[in-house]
């Protein structure tokens, strides 16, 4: 559920509420998801904000705990990302109200979603690779957090003043590494934008690298991947079938490589994000510094140290999709140390 708001919204202000003793009122609905409502609503300085609103009593009262609790976990960890990151919307404060049976979240306002600027369209060479760069900087601050999302999609991603910033942390949960993924107890997400692994309660700070990539490929294609399948079990089956998604041709071969990386089936072979802020589809200097020589030398040094050399420590093999034999270069990455697990719980 993202936090956009189109000024073609009603302007007819709505009721008033309190929130930590101060008062707010609602002047829009921006959205409408599974779990809560967003509005935008203003303060009485008429400073505009956007209000998640919970409405914990269309549960069954044995729900109503379990509810309570992932509202406080899910105000936890955005107020604990957005105080680490620029990259995830800020929490400005919450509060639940018993005998309302209502819970609230105070956030800023975004002007728009990524999935109102992708248009049905391809984007721009030059936008995509600004958008990007920023999602993948997203992933990686999820990474050092050790926090995995599990609903990356556009309408997640919202921009304030020209920023992507991820919200809807309904479904995020603490995870100790970004190698490993963790038994879930259900299947949930957006299912254009699920991993394969996440069907088989499998889910990772690689889950969503997918989820990601999937949106890569909106940006570069216009639709993603799986859209023309209706029916819900085909699609299941299509997503969780193995097959390598087919990627049509692309002038950027960086981009064709990080696409076909990040939409890889097998999780264990999926970048990481600290990999992939190393992808000189991002990193300008190493599209431009490294030349066809020193492409084969590290492949060379690769194969040569691979009984050697950590899995980790080795970065990509990039491959042309021209004739999709030609090796492009292979580099190893800088290590970094791991950051303490966080506990959300």
């Amino acid at each position: 559920m993202g936090l956009s708001f189109s000024r073609r919204s009603t302007e007819q202000k709505g009721p008033v509420f309190v929130v930590r003793n101060r008062l707010y009122r609602v002047l829009a609905t921006i959205g409408q998801g599974g779990e809560a409502t967003v509005y935008r609503c203003e303060d009485q300085s008429a400073a505009e904000y956007a209000v998640k609103v919970f409405y914990f009593s269309s549960y069954v009262r044995s729900q109503l705990p379990r509810r309570v609790k992932n509202f406080r976990k899910e105000a936890k960890i955005l107020k604990y990302l957005s105080e680490r990151s620029p990259h995830f919307v800020r929490l400005y404060d919450f509060e639940y109200k018993p005998l309302e049976n209502v819970g609230y979240m105070i956030m800023e306002l975004g002007e728009a979603s990524l999935r109102q600027v992708l248009l049905g369209a391809p984007m721009s060479d030059e936008y995509r690779r600004i958008y990007w760069k920023q999602i993948v900087t997203i992933l990686k601050d999820l990474e050092e957090a050790h926090v995995v999302h599990a609903d990356i999609k556009p309408e997640n991603l919202i921009l304030v003043n020209n920023v992507l910033k991820l919200t809807d942390l309904g479904l995020a949960f603490a995870s100790p590494s970004a190698q490993r993924t963790v038994v879930r107890p259900k299947v949930g997400g957006t299912l254009d934008y699920m991993a394969p692994e996440v069907f088989f309660r499998q889910t990772g700070s690689k889950s969503d690298v997918w989820s990601a990539g999937i949106i890569l490929y909106e940006m570069s294609y216009g639709r993603p991947p799986f859209i023309d399948i209706i029916d819900r079990h085909a699609k299941i089956a299509a997503i969780t079938s193995r097959s390598p998604i087919f990627l049509g041709p692309l002038t950027d071969l960086y981009l064709f490589d990080c696409l076909k990386r990040c939409l890889n089936p097998d999780f264990r072979r999926r970048p990481t994000p600290r990999q992939l802020i190393s992808h000189p589809y991002i990193v300008e200097k190493l599209r431009a510094n490294f030349s066809l020589m020193t492409c084969f030398f590290f492949s060379f040094a690769c194969r040569e140290k691979k009984n050697t050399v950590k899995r980790d420590s080795l970065d990509f093999c990039l491959f042309s999709p021209e004739n999709q034999s030609n090796v492009i270069f292979c580099f190893l990455s800088k290590k970094r140390k791991r950051k303490r697990k966080t506990n959300f719980a």
